[in-house]
């Protein structure tokens, strides 16, 4: 369980202790008389992106100044190279080994599991320069998808433990790499979507004594009780009801045994699903390269945006009345209102890479220097995930918090963190008045708010959308 002095114990052994070490190794710091040494500038990236995402360089030499650091503007500048780039990366690795999770009371629904984990990614996109080492994924153009980086996390719902962030080329599959093999205790619930699972992953989840719960594939054969094979619209438009909760098995030869739910939706809430299925998506291109930048359009000029058209297949349009869900959690430790509560749950995640990206610019920089954004993404998602370790101390509990709230405060108390790690002044004090304004700062009083995950779970009647 995570604690004041734990979380200061591993912000001073990563930004301070591991920094020092690091920054010979990586070729950081040449001189031993160098002023930004590899603690000061982890302080200074760190906080001064956690202080302000679009910070320039005069404004990351004050964040140095504070910590007893003065350099100018262009030292600060010509600091970022590849050593930079590798040291922060090294850092970030250095703290997804650090579990802190938090104490408290856990809803019914997931004490009854050993951990309820989901799990996703995004894709950030990178210049062309660096397609050597960070491979894209393809694009629409020639200079689209050249270069880009996966980046996955693994949250526990229950006790806010997270795992991660793990980075990849954009090229790789997401069942693949260190997210893919990190293993997951027995006794849990892997709660993911269709990417992440194979019939022979789900086999090997369900040997391992371990819990899986994700949507149905459009394209899934299966078994039913009598032995006639079905494809999944057949089957389902077979059924009566308006809910299904039966044992079936997956894959003509395979032969899984699983548990399928469905739920038959309102006329009104299909409707809507084949008008999102069939819309025109319009939106800025991943990973904007520097705030501002109008790249040659003439003044006055609208920007380009990308248009892109949704391609839903007509099996996946057959099923858009049904919420379908597969799982292996027998009906005696999991009902079908509790299933879809905890599917409607997985949604945290897109709600946390939301969040990083509209709050920690997780993806937007302000340099055309491929290693000063190499450094910027690490030193952000460094950042971001100390952000959540001071979350888990004081908000994670709170039944009505607002994520993005507790981050827009820890950005507002990021220069206080950033003495503290430095040593200026006790790091404790300054991380219990930091997550005491973040606890007091978290609350959503709206009563138009829509439902955190803690209001579902205490109201397991809620369908899944």
């Amino acid at each position: 369980m995570s604690s004041i002095p734990q979380v200061a114990e591993a912000m001073q052994r990563v930004l301070t202790k591991r920094a020092k070490e690091l920054e010979r190794e990586t070729g950081f710091v040449q001189r031993s008389t160098a002023q930004l040494d590899g603690p000061a500038f982890a302080h200074m990236t760190v906080f001064g992106w956690m202080d302000n995402p679009e910070a320039s360089y005069g404004q990351l030499r004050h964040v140095a100044a504070s910590v007893e650091v003065a350099v100018s503007s262009q030292a600060v500048a010509q600091r970022f190279g590849s050593p930079s780039a590798e040291l922060l990366r090294q850092l970030l690795q250095e703290a997804v080994g650090e579990v802190l999770c938090s104490e408290g009371r856990v809803p019914d629904l997931l004490s009854r599991f050993n951990g309820v984990y989901v799990q996703d990614g995004t894709i950030i996109s990178l210049p062309s320069e660096l397609a050597e080492q960070w491979a894209g994924c393809g694009g629409s153009t020639p200079e689209a998808g050249q270069s880009s980086l996966r980046v996955q996390v693994r949250l526990d719902l229950a006790q806010g433990g997270m795992q991660g962030p793990w980075l990849q080329a954009g090229r790789a599959a997401e069942r693949s790499g260190e997210a893919h093999e990190t293993p997951l205790p027995q006794g849990c619930l892997y709660n993911v979507d269709t990417g992440y699972f194979t019939l022979a992953e789900m086999r090997a989840h369900s040997k391992g004594e371990r819990y899986w719960l994700t949507p149905a594939k459009a394209g899934t054969l299966l078994i039913d009780g009598r032995g006639q094979c079905w494809d999944l619209a057949s089957f389902l438009r077979a059924q009566t009801g308006e809910e299904v909760d039966v044992q079936v098995y997956l894959g003509k030869r395979e032969r899984l045994p699983v548990r399928l739910i469905a739920r038959r939706v309102s006329a009104g809430q299909a409707a809507r699903r084949r008008a999102q299925a069939n819309a025109t998506v319009e939106g800025k291109v991943k990973g904007v390269q520097r705030p501002n930048e109008r790249n040659g359009r003439a003044a006055g000029a609208k920007r380009q945006r990308q248009r892109k058209r949704k391609k839903t297949g007509p099996a996946r349009l057959q099923l858009l009345e049904w919420t379908i869900l597969v799982t292996n959690v027998p009906q005696e430790k999991l009902s079908v209102d509790e299933a879809l509560v905890l599917a409607r749950c997985r949604w945290q995640i897109e709600l946390l890479w939301k969040l990083w990206k509209q709050v920690g610019k997780l993806d937007t920089w302000r340099s055309a220097n491929v290693y000063r954004i190499l450094t910027e993404i690490s030193a952000k998602l460094l950042g971001l995930l100390i952000a959540h370790w001071v979350l888990l101390i004081e908000c994670w509990q709170a039944p009505n918090r607002s994520l993005g709230k507790a981050h827009q405060v820890m950005q507002w108390m990021a220069p206080v963190l950033a003495l503290g790690v430095a040593g200026v002044v006790p790091l404790e004090t300054m991380l219990q008045r930091t997550s005491q304004t973040m606890a007091s700062g978290c609350t959503v009083t709206s009563r138009r708010k829509k439902p955190a995950a803690c209001q579902l779970l205490d109201n397991p009647k809620l369908n899944s959308s």
